[in-house]
C-alpha cells in the first residue's frame, strides 16, 4: 500500500510556491534592492562616496560623510552625505546620498530637491553649523548660486565674502578676552571663521562661551528661526552678571553695540543666548589691553568691519547654531 502522507517532489515544470532564504539559495538572482542602486558596488572605491551619473548635474560642493556603518538591521545605522549644485536646467539642487551596511561600498541617491536661493543658502548654513562644510567651500558654492539666482547679482548686498579673521584680528580678539578681569582660564579654538573662547567666571565657576565672527554675505541673522524667540534689548537688561561684564567691556571698545537675546521656545529651561553686533571694534579702547611693545610694532589693534559676538552659558550654547541660528545641533 502506498504511503498517503508522503510528499511528492515538484516536477521541473511545476511552479514553486515558496523559496529558500537568499543566503541559503545560491541559485537565486541578486536581491532587487542591490540592483536598484544607481551606482554598482564594483564601480565604487572602498570607503569613498560615489560620483553621480552624467545626467547634467553640476556638483559644486559636498558635505562631510556623517554616521557610521555597522552590520545591524536595515535603516538602523548608515552613512550619508549631501551634494549641492545645479541640474541641467540651471536650477539649484540638493542631493542626499545614503549607504546602508548591506550595500557594502555603494551609496544610493536617497532624494533630490530643487530649492529656492533662500532654502539653498539655509541648508549650506546648517552644514557650517554642524561642521560638515568649510567656510571656503560655502563661499565658493554661494557665489555660483548667486550667478544662477541673479544673473546681474542684484540680490547680493555687496558684502565681501568672509573667509575668517586675519592673524592680527585674531590676536586682537584674544587680547580682548585675556584682559577681562571677571573671567579666567581662557581656552581658544579658531575654525572656519569662528573664534571660540571658553572660560570660567572668577566666582562660582560658571562656564561661559564667547564666539566671534563677521557677517556672511547672505546671513540668516535677520530671519525668524523656528523655536527661537528674538528680543532686541538694552545692555543692562542682560540677566547674567558675567555676560553683562563682557558687554560692558565690548561697549568700551566699539563705536556701537546692539544686543539681541535669543531664547529657546522648545526647551523647558528656556535657554538663552546673547548676540551682540559691534562696529568699530578696537582691542585697546579706553584701557590699554595690549602691551606697549605690541602697539609700537603695529600689533593687534582691532577688527575691520562689523563684528558678531555670541555669549552664553556652556550648557545652553549648543542649542543655537552660530551661522544659521537654528536648531541644527539639537
Amino acid at each position: 500500500m502506498k504511503n498517503p502522507f508522503r510528499r511528492k517532489k515538484p516536477s521541473a515544470a511545476a511552479p514553486i510556491t515558496g523559496q529558500a532564504p537568499a543566503e541559503l539559495n545560491n541559485s537565486d538572482p541578486a536581491p532587487v534592492a542591490e540592483e536598484a542602486v544607481t551606482v554598482t558596488a564594483e564601480s565604487v572605491p572602498e570607503d569613498s562616496p560615489v560620483t553621480a551619473p552624467d545626467d547634467g548635474f553640476d556638483e559644486w560642493c559636498r558635505s562631510q560623510v556623517r554616521g557610521g556603518v555597522e552590520r545591524r538591521e536595515r535603516n538602523d545605522i548608515y552613512e550619508a552625505y549631501t551634494v549641492y549644485g545645479a541640474d541641467a536646467e540651471g536650477r539649484l539642487v540638493c542631493r542626499y546620498y545614503h549607504h546602508y551596511p548591506e550595500h557594502e561600498k555603494a551609496y544610493g541617491l536617497s532624494y533630490e530637491r530643487v530649492l529656492s536661493f533662500g532654502d539653498f543658502n539655509r541648508r549650506l548654513l546648517a552644514e557650517l553649523d554642524r561642521g560638515d562644510m568649510r567656510l571656503g567651500d560655502y563661499n565658493a558654492c554661494i557665489d555660483k548660486a548667486e550667478r544662477i539666482a541673479w544673473t546681474d547679482h542684484s540680490g547680493a548686498d555687496g558684502t565681501i565674502a568672509y573667509d575668517g579673521f586675519s592673524t592680527d584680528e585674531e590676536a586682537a580678539l584674544r587680547a580682548f578676552c585675556d584682559a577681562m578681569d571677571n573671567l579666567k582660564d581662557m581656552s581658544y579654538l579658531h575654525s572656519d571663521g569662528v573664534l571660540s573662547c571658553e572660560c570660567e567666571s572668577i566666582v562660582g565657576g560658571e562656564k561661559l562661551i564667547i564666539r566671534f565672527r563677521k557677517a556672511l554675505r547672505h546671513d540668516a541673522l535677520g530671519t525668524q528661526a523656528a523655536g527661537v524667540k528674538q528680543e532686541s534689548i538694552g545692555g543692562y537688561d542682560i540677566d547674567n552678571m558675567w555676560i553683562m561684564g563682557v558687554y560692558n567691556r565690548l561697549r568700551d571698545r566699539c563705536s556701537a553695540v546692539e544686543v539681541t537675546r535669543l531664547s529657546s521656545e522648545w526647551s523647558i529651561e528656556r535657554e538663552s543666548l546673547y548676540l551682540m553686533r559691534a562696529e568699530g571694534f578696537n582691542s585697546q579702547g579706553g584701557i590699554d589691553t595690549v602691551s606697549s611693545d605690541a602697539v609700537s610694532t603695529g600689533g593687534p589693534r582691532g577688527v575691520e568691519g562689523g563684528l558678531l559676538v555670541a555669549v552664553g552659558e556652556a550648557d545652553s550654547f549648543r542649542r543655537f547654531g552660530f551661522y544659521s541660528l537654528d536648531f541644527s545641533k539639537k
